[in-house]
């Protein structure tokens, strides 16, 4: 037998060994393509890691990278129960979400809206309960104005600052109207772009002539927003998970995959509480004019 031959056979007969093994029962530990990687989207969407739960974008989208090269995983299911968060972690995770070959479906829980939305939206199947808590497709920035409180405690604060507008959207000044407006055109902006994503992602999907109009940060229930064309379907989360097992090709039930989070130590513990307490403290002094979609 020539060595081509052999190797050939050899090879053959390793895939064969393989393919038994993956299929052979609760001794078996491989398998080809046959399990769904389940991903918690739970809660506000940061950029900053803290104590509170929450989605971590970086730690998302690290489970996401994880799931799309592991072998055995052939789909990828999003649980969501989220009211949104900051505009970048979140367009973080959509724009990753949207750069995966495997299939994506989303489940909205009880709530899935604004950012929770805008991720739900970039997967390519989206579920949610019937009652569930959805759309709010718009932006907000909170600017508070200390002015007042300073006043009656007896403190002054004084901004010094190179550029008309470099202390715009300061807590201790006002704006003016020319602020305002410029303000208002960078929400719009960003606004228009969560528009622009979801009916690009939804195309073909969405009626056009009612996403104008609740496009205008309104909360949907599921069945208004199956109604509008941005969810494909309502249903429980085991229907959500069979639809995913569908669209990855899977027969029968899946193996669901679970990506734990590190525990998180003593030390580990303190030192996020005291850098998310500091951030908090910061925020309340200084400008914070970061745009949120929720």
């Amino acid at each position: 037998m020539g060595l081509a031959a052999f190797l050939f056979l050899f090879g053959l007969a390793l895939v064969l060994s393989l393919f038994v093994a993956s299929t052979a029962g609760d001794g078996a530990t491989l398998s080809f393509g046959k399990k769904l990687a389940v991903l918690p989207v739970k809660g506000e969407i940061s950029s900053e890691k803290s104590v509170r739960d929450g989605v971590y974008a970086d730690d998302l989208v690290e489970d996401l990278d994880k799931a799309e090269k592991d072998s055995t995983v052939a789909g990828i299911f999003l649980d969501i129960d989220s009211p949104g968060g900051s505009v970048v972690p979140t367009k973080q995770i959509v724009y990753k979400i949207r750069s995966l070959e495997k299939p994506v479906v989303a489940y909205i829980g009880e709530m899935g809206a604004s950012g929770g939305y805008y991720i739900a939206a970039s997967a390519d199947y989206v579920v949610a309960d019937e009652d569930s808590l959805t759309g709010s497709i718009g932006v907000i920035s909170l600017l508070p104005n200390l002015q007042g409180l300073l006043e009656k405690i007896g403190v002054k604060m004084e901004v010094l600052k190179e550029g008309e507008n470099k202390a715009i959207a300061s807590p201790f000044t006002e704006l003016t109207a020319d602020q305002r407006k410029i303000m208002q055109g960078l929400l719009s902006d960003v606004y228009a772009k969560f528009k622009a994503d979801v009916l690009a992602f939804r195309k073909g999907k969405v009626r056009l002539k009612l996403f104008d109009e609740l496009a205008d940060g309104r909360i949907l229930s599921g069945r208004q927003a199956l109604d509008a064309g941005l969810i494909d379907l309502t249903g429980s989360k085991e229907d959500a998970l069979k639809k995913a097992a569908e669209l990855s090709g899977i027969e029968g039930e899946p193996e669901l995959v679970k990506y734990e989070k590190k525990e998180l130590s003593l030390l580990d513990f303190f030192m996020q509480a005291g850098s998310a307490f500091g951030y908090s403290f910061k925020n309340a002094l200084v400008s914070d004019a970061r745009l949120s979609i929720k």
